[in-house]
């Protein structure tokens, strides 16, 4: 029977990967932005250690956009990186001046970041960080990886079945 509940608990993990992903891809095609997330919040992966040790290369965060509120010192915020470039960049504010422009600066990093920030550029605050979950992300987009899943997966289905053949009172 504790079998039986693995593999159910297995698939619906699977399942729920699968689905999450998708809502990822088709969320980051009908934003605007076009940044994965839904309504006020975006999902985000962290390609660089500079915020260690509190985010992580390979980790996922959660960022809420401000709305009422204002970024204050301390915050760790998101914003675009420079005006022509597509990246972002999530790093801690050392300073807030009274216009909004910002500094920051990586947890890691000895220096605070060149230039001020302009809060049109602001993505948002860093609400949750999900640990090595973009991680496994990127792993499950490798090819190999993905050929080891699917031929794992088809020889769970041929195993089962072939059990079932032999021993049909087990169902």
């Amino acid at each position: 029977m504790s079998v039986l509940w693995a593999k159910r608990i297995g698939a619906a993990c699977l399942a729920l990967f699968i689905l999450l992903n998708l809502f990822l891809y088709a969320s980051s095609r009908w934003n605007p932005d076009r940044i994965p997330g839904f309504g006020n919040w975006r999902v985000l992966s962290v390609l660089t250690g500079s915020m260690a040790p509190e985010i992580r290369a390979g980790d996922m965060v959660i960022v809420a956009r401000y709305t009422e509120e204002v970024p204050q010192e301390g915050d760790i915020v998101t914003y675009w990186g420079e005006e022509q470039s597509r990246s972002l960049i999530t790093h801690r504010v050392v300073k807030r001046l009274e216009n909004g422009y910002l500094q920051t600066q990586g947890d890691a990093n000895e220096e605070a970041d060149g230039g001020w920030t302009h809060p049109d550029r602001l993505i948002g605050k860093v609400v949750f960080t999900v640990p090595y979950a973009a991680a496994l992300q990127q792993l499950l987009k490798q090819p190999l990886v993905m050929v080891l899943l699917c031929a794992g997966f088809l020889a769970y289905l041929v195993g089962g079945q072939r059990r079932q053949k032999r021993n049909p009172a087990t169902r």
